[in-house]
């Protein structure tokens, strides 16, 4: 299908096919192992500190100074290899500007994914329920509030014309989205 979305620098990999976006709640491993088994070379695009779960062709964050204050660019690289960051603001080493908008950095993800060509996003480990994350089982955190989980859902909701083309493995998205 080609590359369909305009970054800057300019993004220089035409991808097609399916690709998966990976989030950081703990269904993560167990979404995974499904979408590997439907989808078993899609690659992954990693959101925030899923980047020091899974090998990821890039990281994609809406808080790309995350990326080094986190460790998460460092983690991926020590733990699979350096990739490229991706944002909708200058900190990333590719920024997106149409990616903007509500329904959370795995959300923005899923539209850099469809910008760079991928013809179907598999959400992996975004639920899109209040919960701990990968490796994070105290309750603290942004998304361990429910007020903030249903904003951000709801951004994805009201973002009708970035459903098709995206399918879910768990949660609320998987309802939303099908799978």
């Amino acid at each position: 299908m080609g590359r369909r979305g305009v970054s800057s620098p300019p993004y220089s990999f035409d991808h097609s096919g399916p690709v998966i976006v990976a989030g950081y709640a703990l269904c993560l491993h167990d979404d995974l192992e499904q979408a590997w088994k439907r989808y078993p070379d899609a690659p992954v695009i990693a959101v925030n500190g899923a980047a020091k779960a899974v090998k990821a062709i890039g990281l994609y964050s809406f808080h790309p100074e995350r990326f080094e204050t986190l460790g998460w660019r460092q983690s991926q690289t020590d733990l699979f290899g350096s990739c490229p960051t991706h944002a909708p603001v200058p900190e990333a080493d590719y920024v997106w500007p149409d990616t903007k908008g509500g329904g959370g950095s795995a959300w923005g993800a899923r539209k850099t994914a469809a910008l760079m060509g991928f013809d179907l996003v598999i959400l992996c480990g975004c639920p899109m329920i209040p919960g701990v994350y990968v490796g994070n089982h105290n309750f603290s955190g942004g998304m361990h509030d429910q007020q903030i989980v249903d904003d951000l859902f709801q951004g994805m909701v009201r973002d009708e014309q970035h459903h098709k083309g995206c399918i879910s493995m768990s949660g609320r998205t998987r309802e939303l989205l099908g799978c």
